[in-house]
């Protein structure tokens, strides 16, 4: 099977195709054919090696990705989420086939596309296992930072459905859709917020910035562990760490379907030009995300 992998860390050019057997059976393993894998961020940061801290045994040569849409020996058109980290690096999805735990899939329903679907897995799940972090009443008031991208738009949109008031902080340029996902008020990225104005904050941007802007004794949600800030105030501050859970993926595949649930892809490339996608990712300015079809 053909594969694009890190050939060692460093910088776009590091990925190479190359070809490798399909993989092995495995018990408790079920083979998948790739359609579509997402290209993330964190995808981009462990090829250069800045996460390298998290997986000190990882050594190139080895293959990237987190979510995808494929098929499986069966027939059934699955998404899933592979736990890159926990799985220290075993299985990647910028490959023409991998094995699954059943535990990572969810079926994709008729009629949607398998790219979009793909998109779910990690921003969505991430979105999904948030929220109830931040432990919130339908009524109370939710700030969502990064709410341009695919953390934040997801969390804008299952937080309004979840009886929310939403404030999102968009890109500029990126208001109108932001506020399509159903946000009460769209403030753009920089502008200033007023202090103490939320119950809670969910930092699907990562940047810290906002602690100021939740009310004493309100909740602060990181989506990675460096922008998780000190608490204070009483602030009780947590960090989301998605897990695959197939319940919550059919439930985001389900609202995809039904026309609940928006996602955006930016651009889809073949899996050759991974590095391609790569440099597109690290240069900004992506209106959702890339997709590479195998």
């Amino acid at each position: 099977m053909f594969v694009v992998e890190v050939s060692e860390f460093g910088d776009a050019d590091r990925l190479r195709g190359a070809r490798r057997p399909d993989p092995a059976p495995v018990a408790g393993r079920v083979p998948v054919r790739v359609s579509a894998a997402v290209v993330n961020p964190v995808d981009v940061w462990t090829r250069a090696g800045a996460l390298a801290a998290l997986l000190p045994d990882l050594r190139p040569p080895f293959v990237l990705g987190w979510d995808f849409a494929g098929v499986t020996d069966d027939g059934t058109a699955v998404a899933g989420l592979v736990p890159w980290f926990a799985d220290a690096g075993a299985t990647g999805t910028y490959a023409e086939r991998l094995l699954a735990d059943p535990a990572w899939l969810a079926p994709i329903p008729a009629g949607v596309d398998p790219a979009e679907a793909a998109t779910l897995a990690l921003n969505g799940l991430t979105a999904r296992q948030a929220l109830p972090l931040a432990g919130l009443p339908a009524g109370a008031r939710l700030l969502v930072t990064g709410a341009s991208g695919g953390v934040g738009g997801f969390a804008v949109q299952l937080a309004v459905a979840a009886g929310l008031d939403v404030t999102a902080i968009a890109s500029p340029g990126d208001e109108a859709f932001v506020a399509g996902l159903g946000a009460k008020e769209v403030v753009t990225r920089g502008a200033a917020l007023p202090v103490g104005a939320f119950d809670a904050a969910l930092d699907a941007a990562s940047h810290g910035g906002v602690l100021h802007a939740v009310r004493d004794g309100g909740a602060y949600v990181a989506v990675t562990g460096p922008s998780a800030p000190a608490p204070e105030r009483g602030i009780r501050v947590a960090e989301v760490h998605v897990v695959p859970s197939a319940e919550g993926l059919a439930a985001l595949l389900a609202d995809l379907a039904a026309g609940r649930l928006t996602t955006r892809i930016a651009g889809r490339l073949p899996l050759a030009e991974a590095a391609e996608a790569h440099r597109r990712v690290e240069r900004g300015g992506l209106r959702g995300k890339l997709v590479l079809l195998p």
